[in-house]
């Protein structure tokens, strides 16, 4: 049921099913790392051309290209990680549009953590929803977590356990906190539409599927009346547990963090049998050091899960697992934006309590709690991150825009932060710089001048981004905060794009290379940009001084894949902009006049 030696990487629910291929995703998270994200297209484009080799810039370049418009994530506003990157990277500029901050409206957090993915087969005459609903964030944090992957095709008719489910996606839009391409709220709501739906397959031995929004009228989360009963949560609060304790006979386990274990009252830990936590040497195999080359090991506890035992002429064990720790802001307080799924089995089919704390399941991990022990407790260091917190919202809370405008010399854009920062009590430092160049950029934010403008400097049209990076430091030496906001930009450069083309097609090997990643029929042509071998032998000929068959690429990929050529066409455009080097071979050139009159004509 909840086998810790089953483990997946995040990047594998995107893996398309056999004979179907990866169509649109959306996806939400409390905290979310630039570089992840970065990830999620290339792994795709690396599973679409069945690649096993590392992927080079120009592919990496493609994949963003192709799938950022049909990938869309909505973050926590403020919860946005400062990507750790040895150098600059322009890429992370096609990220703003993929990239949708939320708040939630009870004032609390947007905390759901889920992956809806549409697949669709290759002559698109069917299609099937995965759903992913975790317990972790879209980080590359390390930590215990859990996940449950549903599949199933969309149906006729609405079902009725999937209303949460639909309603959770069709007030996404709603939550945004700035504007946003209607085509990303169009998306959420045809996704809200289809999810309805969906006739999901269970898990082995369970037979009810059930999802919940705590704090949601309506689709609210009611414990069923147990036997016994086990909670699995790292952030706790004694409303809460007290709460849940009464819709039990026995609460069997509290499974949380020792530094959260020590903040409850003694009375609450009274009410479970066993409380426990994860052992330290859990955090590498037999306590033994872990090795670079195997996937790294999990290290602390952030899964969430609830555990019931009932009896109705038979045993059956209700799994409930998603965002929502027990906390009285995620479960009681209707502030949180949460989500849960659950599930329901006979015990016999699927286990229980006892097979979870044994030795089977999570009991070798699991020591007691040391109850004798008293919280330590830092008023320094709770001062100081009640401090940095309440700054973070702060900033968050501003409305900031950057504006964009021709620089000093030609080539060079200044961008400005505009907006009033708070005053931020209990913070030494705060400075800020776009993602897109390193910290040496930053510059101090608690100094503006009379009309609320702080200039970043120039950069290149490859660096104008509205991620921007922010750094709050606090008297105590242990305590900050570093975060990226998603700030309109006005006065985008019409060939901000064209540029960070051009950063990564330099030359016009560059250039031919990335024109057969975007013809992209390399089964047939043999000339598979995934291979090695195809296109090394590829380069050998344009060595020679031979003639590249473009010609015949160019026309097997106006008669099969016509819509290819208005790619081919963008490119041509971009990168003829502003671009003082000719990366573009002429007698491409006059060869594209050919084909784009085809296209006029085809589309006329």
């Amino acid at each position: 049921m909840l086998n810790p030696n089953s483990r997946s990487l995040y990047t594998s629910a995107l893996t398309p099913p056999p004979g179907m291929m990866f169509d649109e995703a959306v996806a939400t998270t409390f905290s979310m790392d630039p570089a992840l994200l970065l990830e999620a297209p290339v792994y795709l484009a690396l599973m679409a051309a069945d690649g096993q080799t590392d992927p080079d810039p120009l592919s990496v370049l493609e994949a963003i290209r192709r799938y950022s418009k049909r990938i869309t994530v909505y973050v926590q506003r403020g919860r946005i990680q400062v990507p750790q990157i040895a150098k600059p990277n322009p890429l992370f500029g096609f990220l703003e549009e993929m990239v949708v901050e939320v708040t939630a409206p009870g004032g609390g957090v947007f905390h759901p953590k889920v992956w809806a993915i549409r697949f669709i087969s290759p002559d698109q005459s069917s299609s099937m929803y995965r759903l992913v609903v975790l317990t972790r964030n879209m980080t590359t944090d390390q930590s215990w977590d859990l996940s449950l992957q549903l599949e199933g095709a969309i149906a006729g008719r609405k079902s009725k356990s999937n209303k949460p489910l639909a309603h959770f996606f069709k007030t996404l839009p709603d939550l945004a906190t700035g504007p946003t391409e209607s085509g990303r709220g169009e998306q959420a709501l045809r996704f809200a539409d289809e999810l309805h739906r969906v006739q999901w397959e269970l898990p082995d031995g369970f037979d009810e599927l059930t999802f919940y929004l705590p704090g949601t009228k309506g689709f609210d989360w009611e414990p069923p009346m147990a036997n016994r009963m086990a909670v699995i949560s790292p952030f706790c609060s004694d409303e809460a547990l007290r709460a849940l304790t009464k819709k039990t006979k026995a609460a069997d386990a509290l499974i949380s963090r020792p530094e959260s274990l020590s903040a409850l009252k003694k009375e609450t830990l009274e009410l479970f049998t066993q409380c426990l936590h994860l052992d330290d040497a859990a955090e590498t195999e037999d306590g033994e050091e872990e090795d670079a080359t195997e996937q790294p090991l999990a290290t602390g506890l952030h899964a969430k899960v609830y555990l019931f035992e009932t009896k109705y002429y038979s045993d059956y064990t209700h799994v409930i697992m998603g965002s929502a720790n027990a906390t009285n802001a995620a479960l009681n307080a209707s502030k949180n934006v949460e989500i849960l799924v659950g599930l329901v089995g006979r015990k016999s089919k699927v286990g229980g309590i006892d097979e979870l704390l044994g030795a089977d399941g999570l009991g070798e991990y699991l020591v007691d709690f040391d109850t004798s022990k008293e919280a330590k407790i830092d008023a320094l260091w709770q001062a100081a991150e009640e401090s940095v917190e309440r700054a973070r919202s702060r900033i968050a809370e501003t409305a900031l825009s950057i504006e964009c405008s021709p620089g000093s010399k030609d080539g060079l854009w200044a961008l400005v932060l505009t907006g009033e920062i708070p005053s931020l009590d209990g913070i030494v430092s705060a400075i800020a710089w776009p993602i897109t160049v390193t910290r040496d950029f930053a510059v101090d934010i608690l100094n503006g001048d009379a009309h609320g403008r702080i200039g970043f400097g120039e950069f290149s049209a490859s660096s104008v981004t509205g991620l921007i990076a922010f750094e709050l430091k606090t008297n105590h030496p242990d305590v900050s905060a570093r975060f990226v906001l998603n700030v309109p930009v006005a006065g985008v450069p019409e060939e901000r794009n064209s540029a960070i083309l051009q950063t990564v097609i330099s030359n016009q090997e560059g250039f031919l290379r990335y024109l057969l990643l975007l013809l992209g029929d390399d089964k047939v042509s043999g000339l598979d940009p995934g291979s090695g071998s195809g296109f090394a032998k590829w380069l050998a000929r344009l060595a020679d001084g031979e003639d590249i068959p473009l010609l015949e690429e160019l026309t097997r990929t106006y008669s099969r894949h016509p819509e290819r050529l208005s790619e081919i066409s963008g490119l041509v455009r971009d990168l003829s902009q502003g671009s003082q080097n000719a990366i573009i071979p002429e007698d491409f050139l006059n060869l594209w006049t050919v084909f784009e009159s085809a296209i006029g004509g085809r589309d006329a």
